[in-house]
């Protein structure tokens, strides 16, 4: 989910903003940057001493690629639990609102979640399945008034202003162009696929079509930057 809506804000013009911590931060500024857009790193040290350092690599691209890394902290500070989670308030205070994919019962994004609200910000959250512990925490703050979050029109309905209005505009007109780039044949492959992940074998079932001939469509929905591969025979629509 923190690829997918990545790559969906970022493909109409939106910025992004997060941590670079390892997992969902990572995937959040990289798959920004694959999707052409603009992302925001929000460091707990300072810029001699890169947290974590798995991400050196990452810090560079995202600079590269005319992205911002920032801090305020003096240059030779190391990362604490404490700087943590005064980077968080600086990460939801960069944001129109804040977009929580996961979160354990007690974790720092639940931390992110409250300093949103002090700053006035919106919080959308991911509803996610009883028996993922990683969940609990979204599941809570949607039963505590944070909005859930089943797609980015979800975003635009609550975020009516000016600017946002011109990014629902780009939304509309990716969304049209995938539509008139559908290959001849490939409709109802593609109306089968929904926006979070669609497994092969629910494919195979509503379809009816041999293995092979499914296959070959789903390449070609690729090819034209419709759909998206995932692991474990999966797919989902790119807009």
């Amino acid at each position: 989910m923190s690829k997918k809506f990545a790559k969906e804000l970022a493909s109409i013009g939106i910025v992004t903003v997060s941590g670079m911590a390892l997992g969902v931060d990572t995937y959040v500024h990289k798959y920004t940057m694959e999707s052409g857009g603009k992302t925001i790193a929000v460091l707990p040290c300072g810029l001699n001493n890169i947290y974590p350092k798995n991400n050196i690599e990452l810090y560079h691209s995202i600079i590269d690629n005319g992205g911002l890394v920032i801090t305020e902290y003096e240059p030779d500070e190391k990362a604490d639990s404490n700087k943590f989670l005064e980077r968080n308030r600086l990460v939801s205070a960069l944001g129109e609102c804040l977009i929580i994919t996961e979160a354990a019962y007690r974790s720092g994004t639940s931390v992110t979640a409250r300093y949103a609200k002090e700053q006035g910000k919106p919080v959308f959250c991911v509803p996610s399945g009883l028996d993922n512990r990683c969940g609990i925490g979204t599941n809570k703050m949607i039963k505590n008034g944070a909005i859930l979050l089943s797609g980015i029109s979800d975003i635009f309905e609550e975020l009516k202003n000016q600017r946002m209005n011109e990014y629902v505009e780009n939304y509309k007109k990716n969304s049209k162009k995938s539509i008139e780039n559908i290959p001849t044949g490939c409709e109802k492959l593609y109306n089968l696929i929904r926006t979070e992940p669609t497994s092969i074998d629910y494919i195979f079932s509503k379809l009816r079509e041999p293995i092979s001939e499914i296959s070959y469509k789903l390449t070609l929905l690729e090819l034209e930057g419709l759909i998206t591969t995932m692991e474990g025979g999966f797919y989902e629509k790119s807009y």
